[in-house]
């Protein structure tokens, strides 16, 4: 499976390690995959959808900051995703599939979270009737939905096979690869 996932979206993973440690938690969410993108920097950042400017999104990471006495104590590094984290990442599995591209993008997963009604993301969101919809078209703006697609032959057989896996084998292999990036 994640042989599946784009550079970008490894990346989006294993920073989203570091500012969930940053900001003190001891786990990671769906907002700290959307902080990490934000740092990111990349032209398809989701930074420009999310905040009008700079300012606006160091306010809102300032809100999502522990207070020093909240801090947890972060002697084990092996941060775990929340459900609603776990529950985005194969749910941008699927999206990657349904819109036949080869690889998971950072895009697939911030797409699944507003579909995800538990997601964290989705709640930063839920005010906007239209932030589906809306982020869906500044992705196609980007072009996100052209890059590689997959052949009819290889979307039977991956959809088939993404039916058959097991979410322990697939949370491993997140597992593993949060546990690369320490």
């Amino acid at each position: 499976m994640d042989n599946y996932f784009s550079i970008e979206l490894k990346e989006l993973v294993s920073q989203s390690r570091e500012i969930a440690i940053d900001l003190g938690y001891d786990y990671i969410s769906t907002i700290h995959f959307f902080l990490a993108d934000c740092e990111s920097k990349s032209e398809n950042s989701i930074l420009k959808f999310g905040f009008k400017d700079e300012i606006e999104y160091r306010n809102f990471k300032k809100h999502c900051k522990l207070a020093k006495a909240d801090l947890l104590d972060l002697i084990d590094e092996n941060l775990p995703l929340t459900k609603e984290a776990e529950l985005t990442i194969r749910l941008a599995e699927t999206e990657r599939i349904l819109n036949k591209q080869l690889q998971c993008y950072p895009f697939h997963l911030f797409i699944a979270a507003l579909k995800n009604k538990e997601s964290l993301l989705f709640e930063c969101f839920q005010n906007d009737k239209d932030a589906l919809e809306k982020l869906t078209q500044y992705y196609r703006n980007l072009g996100e939905f052209e890059k590689e697609k997959l052949t009819e032959n290889e979307i039977s057989r991956q959809y088939y096979d993404s039916e058959r896996r097991t979410g322990n084998s697939f949370l491993n292999k997140i597992s593993k690869l949060l546990k690369l990036t320490k």
